[in-house]
């Protein structure tokens, strides 16, 4: 199954992703954390460490991948339950690399996450959601806003479950049934 989990900054959706996939764990598969951020400064690093802390006690086996998801997907066993946090970060280190920029990433990044998935028994996904200010941004914002929204539309039709993650409130979009018999 697929679950796709949204909401905005420390909107507790990496916590209850967790949760989710320690729930979903399957004995005879592995937990594993595909971490994508790359770190750009402090704040980042800081970030990082809080979220190692707040997975020791879930047995993730980590995986860094920051960029080409797909990569992955030999690692993958279909017995084994899949934590991604985050597609947002995904999104950024496809599109902005090193001094290039580019622009369309979503196909790539769709295709990835598809090939990834079909490999595993369940993955948790987990992307922010950044539209609902009024601020013109520069044209490669504006360019990351409208390929994270992209990704994110094409991931939720693909997942079994949605979930949007408001100030601690779960608002389950899709799936409701089906997550009932986990939660």
């Amino acid at each position: 199954m697929i679950f796709l989990i949204i909401g905005g900054a420390k909107s507790g959706k990496s916590m209850y992703g967790q949760n989710l996939a320690k729930a979903l764990e399957s004995n005879k598969g592995r937990l594993y954390y595909i971490a994508t951020m790359n770190p750009y400064d402090l704040e980042d690093l800081k970030r990082i460490e809080n979220h190692l802390k707040d997975r020791e006690r879930y047995g993730f086996e980590t995986i860094e991948k920051q960029r080409n998801i797909e990569e992955i997907s030999t690692n993958i066993n279909k017995e084994d339950t899949l934590f991604i946090d985050s597609i947002t970060s995904l999104v950024t280190n496809e599109m902005f690399i090193k001094d290039k920029f580019i622009e369309l990433v979503s196909n790539k990044i769709v295709k990835g996450l598809k090939d990834t998935v079909s490999k595993s028994k369940n993955t948790i996904i987990v992307s922010d959601y950044v539209f609902s200010d009024s601020i013109i941004y520069d044209s490669y914002t504006e360019a990351f806003r409208k390929e994270l929204g992209y990704t994110n539309k094409e991931i939720a039709q693909l997942s079994d479950v949605v979930v949007e993650c408001s100030y601690g409130n779960i608002i389950v979009h899709k799936g409701k049934d089906i997550l009932k018999e986990i939660v």
